[in-house]
């Protein structure tokens, strides 16, 4: 938790960061838009909460639902699945665009990672 917010969260708005997050943490490899995942709320605007999230955790909810969905990724490579089959399973449409995503959020290839973590 970043909490680089300026001012304190109403208890509405931070309800409500704090319930995308668990339900992107709970299931980071299914797929959700941004305005699927703030569907269920009864707010007016959309980019209070957007910024919120941001502000608190230092991600938005885009970025950060792609970055959880790429931690999961990890878990598939660990298991020997090649990268082609990872990228589907993660709703990529290639191996290059999963790859390219990959390393550009941990600075390593998913075969770099493989041969040092996995």
């Amino acid at each position: 938790m970043i909490n680089n917010a300026n001012k304190p969260l109403s208890r509405y708005v931070k309800l409500a960061i704090v319930g995308i997050k668990l339900h992107i943490d709970e299931h980071p490899l299914q797929y959700r838009t941004t305005e699927e995942l703030l569907d269920h709320l009864k707010t007016p605007n959309r980019c209070t909460i957007e910024k919120a999230f941001k502000d608190y955790y230092g991600y938005g909810i885009k970025e950060y639902q792609v970055r959880q969905r790429l931690e999961a990724s990890k878990k598939f490579l660990e298991q020997g699945m090649t990268k082609k089959l990872v990228a589907l399973k993660c709703f990529y449409k290639g191996q290059d665009s999963y790859c390219r995503a990959f390393k550009q959020a941990f600075k390593l290839t998913p075969t770099e990672w493989q041969n040092r973590y996995a």
